[in-house]
């Protein structure tokens, strides 16, 4: 059975009744504190929600916008959100321990401040041109065909990271650390005399070692 459901007095009665819940239209509702933990959402739209402290630990979302969400201090402990708009949605404090987001819009998010990561947060084939993600502890997670184009990486724990296929183009990484970082498949964008300083510690292809060679002035021979 699912649940249409168009106020959230009937999205807490169906999560109570472990119904799975579709294309609900919620936008800019007030969530806070509501305990949600084993929501099963399908479409619909809670954009502009205010799901401050909420209860979202299990949840499975796909395809819902949940964009200028407030997601503040809420948990999703082994939460997995697939093909959802998170534009400019907000998780600082939120627990996001074993949560995986796959194929998530993610420009502008700020997921700086979030709590709980484990070895299983999983960032997968998301958007997250110009999201917020400095002083994040990311180390030894892997990132997959990610687009963080204009992201700020400042500061962020990026030790040993496995970056798959990402773009890193005008990505902001002062101060982060990336020792062991592994850069090989990614698309770094325009290389400048400042990359090395940028990359310090991070493991490039012999492509990517040639191109910041030559854009430090150096010729390289075989």
């Amino acid at each position: 059975m699912t649940a249409d459901v168009t106020t959230p007095e009937e999205l807490i009665a169906a999560v109570r009744a472990g119904e799975p819940v579709r294309d609900p239209l919620l936008d800019e509702c007030d969530l806070r504190d509501t305990d949600l933990a084993g929501l099963d959402l399908r479409g619909g739209s809670l954009a502009g929600a205010d799901l401050r402290g909420t209860r979202l630990d299990r949840a499975r979302i796909s395809g819902t916008t949940l964009a200028g969400a407030d997601l503040r201090e809420a948990d999703l402990t082994d939460a997995v959100l697939t093909g959802a708009d998170l534009s400019g949605a907000r998780f600082a404090g939120a627990i996001l321990g074993d949560t995986r987001f796959d194929g998530c819009r993610m420009i502008g998010t700020s997921l700086r401040g979030m709590r709980g990561l484990a070895a299983s947060f999983v960032l997968n084939d998301c958007n997250l041109q110009i999201a917020d993600l400095g002083n994040l502890g990311l180390r030894g997670l892997r990132i997959a065909g990610c687009d963080l184009t204009e992201a700020d990486l400042s500061g962020a724990d990026l030790r040993a990271v496995g970056f798959e296929r990402c773009r890193l183009r005008g990505t902001v990484l002062r101060a982060a650390r990336l020792e062991q970082a592994d850069l090989r498949s990614c698309d770094l964008g325009e290389i400048t005399p400042d990359t090395p300083h940028a990359l310090r510690g991070a493991v490039v292809s012999p492509s990517q070692a040639g191109a910041i060679c030559e854009a430090l002035g150096l010729t390289v021979l075989e």
